[in-house]
């Protein structure tokens, strides 16, 4: 049976990462495990941060996104030009974490599949409002953290394309290269691709 994914507010500190992320994927693919990656990322100032207290956090939240993909779609992750990267980071987002899957099935894929391409504050007040009522881990969450995810939120689908920079309120329908479709609709995934506005 497959294991239904809890809420957790934990995106409010593990945005979108794609530059973190690729470099984890890189030494995952290496054959390092993950006491491993943590020491190379920090020992050789990988993320090229200013301090190293945010690196563990970080990393453990590349690999539980990573954990989501196999070794072709890592490959994919490392070698695929940015514009599709960027779409198969958000994928592994999506994929391990239920508070981002819903937001994109229930908001960005309706909006899509209507054709209605604004996305604005009423739809995201609508989404947790609905949340809070379903669920008594999200109707515990502070409104400051609510607040918090929101702008995570929007600013990941802005970091992979789907959303417009300038505006911060346009959806837009993104490129993805066509062996990376075939390989997630072969995996049976297309109606996410789809709720991400990829035109298959």
């Amino acid at each position: 049976m497959k294991k239904t994914l809890k809420y957790n507010a934990s995106l409010t500190g593990e945005p979108f990462l794609f530059y973190e992320t690729r470099q984890v994927a890189r030494l995952k693919l290496n054959g390092l495990n993950d006491k491993e990656i943590l020491e190379e990322v920090i020992n050789n100032n990988l993320f090229q941060y200013a301090t190293e207290k945010s690196i563990p956090k970080r990393v453990r939240a590349a690999l539980k996104r990573l954990q989501v993909l196999d070794e072709n779609m890592l490959q994919y992750l490392l070698e695929k030009p940015s514009e599709t990267a960027k779409i198969i980071n958000l994928y592994a987002i999506v994929k391990s974490n239920r508070l981002v899957m819903e937001f994109v099935n229930e908001v960005v894929g309706e909006k899509f599949a209507a054709n209605n391409l604004a996305l604005d504050k009423k739809d995201m007040n609508e989404f947790f409002l609905e949340k809070r009522e379903q669920s008594e881990d999200v109707a515990r969450w502070r409104d400051d953290t609510i607040k918090k995810l929101k702008q995570v939120l929007l600013r990941m689908l802005t970091e992979a394309g789907i959303l417009d920079d300038r505006d911060g309120c346009t959806l837009h329908r993104p490129g993805l290269d066509t062996d990376v479709i075939r390989y997630i609709e072969a995996a049976g995934e297309l109606a996410l691709l789809k709720s991400l506005g990829i035109t298959i």
